[in-house]
């Protein structure tokens, strides 16, 4: 029998990746809330992507109908969402249940741990530029979306294998990680750098590029970030580091942060967990981070502002 993959949440990481393992073969059910059960039952999960389109019917629960345990969830809330999320998918980790989360920064991890214990979670990343499109589609755009996931001691686990390969399909590469926390500290390096950026800047990377001095300020933000992934015992690779720069700092580039995007529109943004939680961790390691804390009190005041 194949394994049961309970994923948490049907929105562009989530639903994106469900629903191209549902149609691969795999045993995919779906945590959602009543608007979108209702929205998904009515048009059913439709993919609009560069590597192929898909709609399937999918197979849904609601909190409260989740009967018993499920061997993978597959965990893709925004990271301010987790406390309520693991609240609705307790009742679906058993004994044997792994968690593979894809959430941004590494605060979750340990959250996930204290509420179910260390041995049930997993380290996991994704790479994905999807957004969701009025009628509720996913809409895909950009290369090849990745999976990583990987025991967080980075032991390379026949489990471990074993669930990178349930956790495959169509239109995604999957990655099974024997160095899963740096590969979360890499991504979190470049989520935190580019998100100040634009937060702070209120523009695209290359809104900020262009300008005299928007490159050195780019480069600034980002050495911030690595200083303090290298002084928790996380160093970015060379290679890791110059591509995050080159990426960061391209004067013709359209790239804009998800915690941007939803400021924007004036939404709940992944402040804490993103930015946040990097700046507490630089402070325990005495690491200066300037212009990390002037994003931090922006976006603390805009979070303040909201709820106003």
């Amino acid at each position: 029998m194949g394994s049961r993959i309970l994923v948490v949440g049907a929105g562009t990481m989530g639903g994106y990746f469900g629903a191209r393992m549902a149609s691969a073969g795999h045993d995919v059910t779906f945590l959602v809330r009543k608007r979108r059960l209702q929205q998904l039952r009515a048009e059913g999960l439709c993919l609009i992507s560069s590597v192929g389109n898909v709609t399937i019917a999918p197979r849904m629960v609601m909190a409260g109908g989740i009967e018993g345990p499920y061997d993978i969830i597959l965990l893709s809330v925004k990271a301010y969402s987790l406390t309520g999320a693991m609240n609705d998918f307790a009742p679906a980790v058993g004994p044997q249940t792994r968690i593979v989360p894809l959430l941004n920064g590494m605060q979750h991890l340990d959250m996930l741990a204290d509420r179910f214990g260390p041995a049930a979670v997993m380290g996991g990343t994704c790479f994905i530029v999807s957004k969701l499109d009025a009628q509720g589609r996913i809409v895909q755009t950009g290369s090849l979306p990745r999976l990583s996931v990987g025991e967080r001691d980075g032991s390379n686990t026949p489990a471990a294998r074993s669930i990178a390969e349930t956790l495959s399909g169509p239109g995604f590469k999957t990655v099974c990680s024997t160095h899963i926390l740096q590969d979360m500290w890499d991504k979190w390096v470049l989520l935190a750098a580019l998100g100040s950026i634009c937060c702070l800047m209120r523009g695209t990377v290359g809104d900020v590029a262009t300008q005299p001095a928007g490159q050195a300020f780019a480069q600034a933000v980002i050495h911030e970030c690595a200083s303090t992934a290298a002084a928790a015992g996380y160093p970015l690779r060379d290679a890791t580091l110059k591509g995050t720069v080159s990426l960061l700092t391209k004067t013709d580039s359209t790239l804009t942060s998800s915690m941007f995007r939803d400021l924007l529109q004036d939404a709940p943004v992944e402040a804490q967990q993103i930015i946040g939680d990097l700046v507490r961790r630089a402070r325990v390691h005495q690491i200066p981070t300037p212009l990390l804390d002037l994003t931090d009190l922006n976006l603390r005041v805009y979070e303040q502002q909201r709820h106003a």
